[in-house]
């Protein structure tokens, strides 16, 4: 008994000087990898690390894949494995285009710059078909103007002008002859007018008419008349220079001579007149502006007419004969615009109104004053160029009072030299 406890007292004796004399010994042996502090480390620790070495941990984590972390911890460049010289080489050679691709490449390019060049060519022609040069908006202008009146428009110094018109006017109403009967009038005016530029701005004017009259009342009578009618002359400045903020103006001043038949020197029942048969001075101004694509343009002109004495025409319905006439003045004015429809062809439209003084009847035994009276008219107008230097105007005039026409036709056609 006493033998077993001695030999097993030698036994943990020599166990734990064995220890004693290995446990330094291991201490001095490195260890590879991250070394733990133990003295850092906590039950919770100790725990959760024991949980892992588990062997149902153990196994479920060599079944899920394993993640590289290499790449969190090493820069991509330096895992990257280096190419090598004979692998870059063959990589540069698929990438580079082959030499004899680049020709064919610029050529192309060359082709596709030349179509592109030659179509902006082509827009820029066009485009400068479709636009008017400056010279050919001016002639436009002036055929606009021209259309609607003479007095518009002004001869460039030097220029001779003449113009052929023909106007023909239509009345018609209702007269007294001890019954109301139909009346109707046609009238037939042969124009020819002369213009002479002495300066750009500057130009006299003549008018020459040749005038038929027909004149019906009822059915059975009737009168007619063929002679010339009053003669006129004018002038016309243009003070202030066409274009700019201000609208072309132009002054204009004339006279009209009796060298018609006298309406005072006839005997109504059986003749008919051709002229007013007194003197008259007349007097205007003239704007035009161009509102593109429109030409505005209007007028106001004042007429005064010379008293004519010397008369002795009887007139029955005063059982009285008439010696002198004070024919009064009137005043007027034209309201309108153009618009070109093309280079060839222009309408314009335009409005008259006049208002007429009362003139006064001088007889041997009485002075009769007649009234006041008023004229209007609606005008339409067009222009033609049927060649390059040769145009012809069409007015169409509706009147809109008892005193006018109930329509109005005229075509001129003017000449330049």
């Amino acid at each position: 008994m006493n033998r077993k406890i001695f030999i097993n007292l030698l036994s943990l004796i020599f166990f734990a000087s064995t220890l004693f004399v290995a446990f330094p010994a291991m201490a001095q042996i490195p260890i590879k990898g991250t070394q733990l502090a133990f003295n850092k480390v906590n039950a919770e620790d100790a725990d959760s690390a024991l949980d892992d070495v588990s062997p149902e941990n153990i196994q479920k984590k060599a079944k899920e894949p394993k993640k590289d972390d290499s790449s969190q911890l090493i820069p991509q460049e330096v895992i990257k494995p280096k190419k090598s010289d004979a692998s870059q080489s063959l990589q540069q050679e698929v990438k580079k285009p082959k030499q004899d691709e680049y020709p064919l490449t610029i050529q192309q390019e060359v082709q596709e710059l030349k179509k592109e060049v030659q179509r902006m060519r082509d827009e820029n022609e066009a485009r400068k078909r479709l636009e008017v040069p400056e010279e050919e908006k001016s002639k436009s202008v002036e055929d606009i103007l021209s259309a609607v009146s003479r007095q518009y428009t002004l001869l460039k110094k030097g220029t001779v002008g003449l113009g052929y018109t023909f106007n023909y006017s239509y009345y018609s109403g209702d007269v007294w002859t001890g019954k109301i009967e139909p009346r109707s009038n046609h009238n037939l005016v042969n124009n020819i007018d002369a213009e002479y530029a002495i300066l750009n701005n500057l130009t006299i004017n003549g008018n020459f008419p040749f005038a038929y009259k027909y004149n019906k009342v009822g059915t059975s009578q009737s009168q007619e008349a063929t002679d010339i009618g009053d003669i006129s002359l004018g002038l016309q400045w243009q003070p202030i220079k066409a274009g700019g903020k201000f609208p072309t103006t132009i002054l204009s001043a004339g006279v009209t001579f009796p060298t018609g038949t006298s309406p005072y020197k006839i005997d109504p029942a059986h003749s008919l007149s051709t002229g007013n048969g007194y003197y008259s001075f007349n007097g205007g101004v003239s704007f035009s502006k161009t509102l593109d694509p429109l030409v505005a343009f209007g007028n106001l002109t004042y007429s005064y007419g010379l008293e004519q004495s010397g008369l002795s025409q009887y007139w029955s319905s005063y059982n009285a004969t008439l010696i002198k006439v004070d024919p009064g003045s009137s005043v007027g004015f034209a309201l309108g615009f153009g618009y070109a429809l093309s280079y060839q062809a222009s309408l314009n439209l335009s409005t008259q109104f006049n208002y007429s003084f009362g003139s006064r009847y001088f007889f041997d035994k009485l002075v009769w004053e007649s009234g006041s009276s008023v004229s209007s008219s609606f005008n339409v107008g067009t222009g033609w160029r049927v060649t390059p230097t040769r145009s012809v105007y069409f007015t169409l005039g509706i009147g809109l009072t008892i005193n006018d026409p109930d329509f109005a036709f005229a075509i001129r056609v003017p000449f330049e030299f």
